[in-house]
C-alpha cells in the first residue's frame, strides 16, 4: 500500500488497521481510534476519516474472532458502530483479500475500495460462517441473494464481483491506491460531518422502518438542513 497519501486542503483523518489476525483489543483500539477523531474533529467542513485496512494476504485465512469472549465480541461490534455513527465521511481501502474483520470493517465505510484480484468473504470455521452484525449490515444494502452466497453458502466475491453488485464502489490497480482514495475522498469535500452521519442513519434505517415512523426522523433532517441554508444565505 502506498504511504504518500496527499491529504491536500482538506483535513484528513488517516489510520491504518491491522485487519489480518485474530481479534484483539488492540485492533478493537484501532477502530475506536478513528471513531474519536473523526468525533473530535467533526466542527471542521470536509474532515474526511481515510481507513488503511490491512487484509489477509496470499489467501491465508485465520480464525475469527479467535479465543475470545462474547465480551471481546460485543466490545468488537460497539466499535465499528460507533465509527459507523462518526460526524465523517469515512473511505476505506483493503490491503489485501477483504476476509473477516477487514471486511466487516469495510462495510461500514462510505467509499469502499479492494485491489484487483482480491476477494471478499466473510470468516468461517467448522461451525459455519461468522454471524457478524456485518451480516445485517450486507443485507440492509445489497440484498437477502447476495447475502445467503456470502452467509450460507459460504462463497467469496471477487473485488471485481463486489464492485459490480454494489459491496464496494471501486477496484484498485496495484500502484493506483492513492489516486483511488483522492477520488473516494473527492465526492464529501464539502460535506458536514453532522449532516452526513445523519444522511447515513436514515439509510441504514430505512430497510427496517415503516414509511410512517420514518417520516418524522426525514422531516427533523430536512429541517436541519434548511435552518443551515438560511444561516449561510
Amino acid at each position: 500500500m502506498e504511504d504518500d497519501l496527499d491529504v491536500e486542503e482538506t483535513p484528513t483523518i488517516v489510520t491504518d488497521v491491522a485487519a489480518n489476525t485474530a481479534l484483539s483489543p488492540e485492533l478493537t483500539s484501532s477502530v475506536l481510534a478513528a471513531a474519536t477523531a473523526a468525533e473530535d474533529t467533526a466542527a471542521r467542513p470536509g474532515t474526511c476519516v481515510v481507513l488503511r485496512i490491512a487484509g489477509a494476504r496470499g489467501g491465508r485465512r485465520f480464525d475469527w474472532p479467535g479465543p475470545v469472549g462474547v465480551g471481546d465480541v460485543t466490545k468488537w461490534e460497539a466499535a465499528l458502530r460507533r465509527l459507523e455513527q462518526a460526524p465523517a465521511p469515512i473511505v476505506a481501502l483493503v490491503d489485501g483479500d477483504a476476509y473477516g474483520p477487514a471486511a466487516e470493517l469495510l462495510l461500514v465505510a462510505d467509499y469502499r475500495i479492494m485491489g484487483a484480484g482480491a476477494s471478499f468473504s466473510f470468516a468461517a470455521s467448522e461451525a459455519g460462517v461468522w454471524p457478524a452484525m456485518a451480516l445485517h449490515r450486507l443485507a440492509a444494502q445489497v440484498g437477502i441473494g447476495r447475502v445467503r452466497e456470502l452467509a450460507v453458502q459460504g462463497r467469496p466475491l471477487s473485488a471485481e464481483a463486489a464492485r459490480a453488485c454494489a459491496v464496494i464502489d471501486a477496484v484498485a490497480e496495484h500502484g493506483a491506491e492513492a489516486a483511488a482514495i483522492a477520488a473516494g475522498r473527492a465526492l464529501f469535500r464539502s460535506c458536514v460531518g453532522s449532516e452526513i452521519a445523519i444522511r447515513r442513519r436514515l439509510v441504514l434505517d430505512a430497510v427496517t422502518t415503516r414509511f410512517e415512523d420514518a417520516l418524522g426522523a426525514h422531516l427533523a433532517a430536512s429541517d436541519r438542513t434548511l435552518r443551515r441554508v438560511r444561516a449561510v444565505s
